[in-house]
């Protein structure tokens, strides 16, 4: 979208007194992003690859790296995409193998991410597009 467009559209939202958000492209990962099914193959991912220097997703204290389902790491990405935390996650993890996950285990993982911050799921499954992962922001 052009930033004449989006220009525009904000005006006219203004004129017509309608909420500036409602017209601007994108999505939030508070609009059920990702699938249960999804999820639940994450978990497992996490389980094998990630648990062991993460720690278990309902700890409260870090093991060796962040944790990945707590206000700091909800602060860390506010505002950011998906297809940022996608990438990180694709060429850096696991820290002793990194590279070696495949997209659809990345999207995997984050659909289980996602649900740890007891974000809502929804109807359909994250894909591994990354232009797609980039319109789906995590709220402020």
């Amino acid at each position: 979208m052009s930033v004449r467009c989006v220009v525009a559209a904000v005006t006219l939202s203004i004129g017509l007194g309608l909420p500036v958000r409602a017209q601007v492209p994108g999505r939030s990962v508070r609009d059920g992003v990702y699938g249960s099914l999804q999820a639940d193959r994450g978990r497992v991912v996490y389980e094998e690859r990630c648990v062991s220097c993460h720690g278990a997703m309902s700890s409260i204290t870090p093991d060796m790296a962040a944790l990945l389902s707590d206000h700091t790491f909800r602060a860390r990405w506010a505002g950011r995409s998906l297809a940022e935390l996608f990438e990180l996650i694709r060429e850096t993890m696991p820290q002793d193998e990194p590279g070696t996950l495949q997209p659809e285990q990345t999207t995997d993982l984050l659909a289980y991410i996602l649900r740890s911050n007891r974000l809502p799921v929804g109807d359909l499954d994250l894909t591994s597009d990354l232009g797609g992962l980039g319109q789906i922001s995590f709220d402020r």
